[in-house]
């Protein structure tokens, strides 16, 4: 599976680009625009993770326990996905203007390794504070801070096992995200997002493959950009 990744690189020119774009949009002067928009959106974030994790392992026969401690480089996620239900109000004037909002989100990856398969399912609920500006009243941009906390749900099959372990622990994330929309007469929107995202969370869990019992406690942290696409209403 292709690992969907962005560079520094990539980070320097989205903010060169916008902050461009909301300068020159501020002195040739935008569109008033006031909304409250709904929005459904779904898409791919970066399957880049970080972070140690603490293996201990019993054989099952013997009893005999051994520990090992993996470094900081983690292993990056084959799927990653995010789906979202955010209302936004939004007050721009002639030099754009402040935008605030809030809503629910789901994030799911996928992590495969031989004949393991892992599964982490994260509701979270955002707030979000930030600038937009309107080119005109049809058409505007946000550039919005957010931050959100929810619980990971952590999923771990062996298909050589009969052991499946299901854990929930607490999860953090942060970032910003840079957005378009476009409104039809003013009801029908459809928007593209661009979010940089780090999320955290401590998984704990056992697993069994016949042989031995493992049992884990995991450092994760994705962090990276994302794209998203949306559709919503205006009120």
């Amino acid at each position: 599976m292709t690992h969907f990744k962005f560079t520094a690189c990539s980070l320097q020119l989205l903010t060169l680009a916008g902050a461009a774009f909301f300068a020159g949009s501020a002195s040739l002067g935008a569109a008033e625009l006031t909304f409250l928009d709904l929005r459904l959106g779904g898409g791919v974030l970066s399957n880049d993770y970080k972070g140690a994790s603490s293996i201990t392992v019993t054989n099952n026969s013997s009893n005999v326990t051994t520990s090992t401690n993996s470094g900081e480089d983690g292993r990056d996620a084959d799927q990653n996905y995010r789906g979202q239900l955010q209302l936004v109000w939004g007050f721009l004037g002639p030099a754009g203007g402040l935008v605030v909002g809030g809503g629910i989100a789901a994030n799911q990856s996928r992590f495969k390794n031989g004949t393991q398969t892992t599964e982490v399912t994260t509701p979270v609920v955002d707030v979000l504070v930030g600038y937009g500006i309107a080119v005109i009243p049809e058409w505007h941009f946000e550039l919005t801070p957010f931050a959100g906390a929810g619980r990971s749900y952590f999923s771990v099959t062996d298909s050589n096992g009969s052991y499946t372990s299901k854990d929930w622990g607490k999860y953090v994330e942060y970032g910003a995200k840079l957005g378009t929309y476009y409104t039809f007469n003013q009801s029908f929107q459809i928007g593209l997002e661009v979010p940089y995202l780090v999320g955290k969370f401590d998984p704990e869990y056992n697993h069994n493959d016949n042989n031995n019992t493992y049992t884990v406690s995991d450092s994760r942290k994705n962090q990276g950009f994302g794209v998203l696409l949306t559709v919503g209403a205006r009120f």
